[in-house]
């Protein structure tokens, strides 16, 4: 019986200092903090960030033939814009070599329907010479193919002279 009595007792004490732990927190007025509640949605800076123009690159898969078609094959990219890889067909991948590319990456994915952007080259990638790459497609059923292609980054802005 005294047991149960002091257990009580110690209750009765934690209890009473909880409450006036909390009463301390919340302050003599009955209010919580003054801190006032952050505004939503909770505004942005503002981000000067233009993205860079695109040169597209379509890759198609012939179902008839099972060939997978990039268009164009070789691209003359001006070192001011970036490469733009879409599929409506399926899966894409682009893989450069990690030594050898042009880019700040070395590899590309885009969902099918979606597009795969490089950015801008490199200041340090080569320029005038062509740089090979890899599409790895994968088609709708989950069949893979891959097919090659080149990137030639332009020292000038045209990207009209041919290779």
């Amino acid at each position: 019986m005294l047991t149960n009595v002091l257990l009580l007792l110690i209750l009765v004490a934690l209890l009473l200092l909880l409450w006036a732990l909390l009463q301390k927190k919340v302050g003599a007025g009955g209010k919580p903090d003054d801190e006032p509640l952050p505004r939503f949605p909770i505004p942005r800076p503002k981000s000067d960030f233009v993205e860079p123009p695109r040169q597209e690159v379509k890759i198609q898969f012939d179902e008839r033939e099972d060939d997978v078609r990039i268009e164009p094959r070789t691209l003359i990219l001006a070192p001011n814009k970036q490469a733009a890889w879409s599929s409506s067909s399926g899966k894409i991948e682009i893989r450069f070599s990690p030594n050898d590319s042009p880019f700040g990456g070395g590899s590309f994915i885009s969902a099918r329907g979606g597009v795969a952007l490089s950015g801008i080259p490199r200041v340090d990638a080569a320029h005038e010479r062509e740089i090979n790459y890899l599409v790895l497609f994968t088609s709708p059923d989950g069949r893979l193919f891959t097919e090659a292609a080149s990137v030639v980054v332009s020292k000038r802005g045209q990207t009209e002279q041919k290779y």
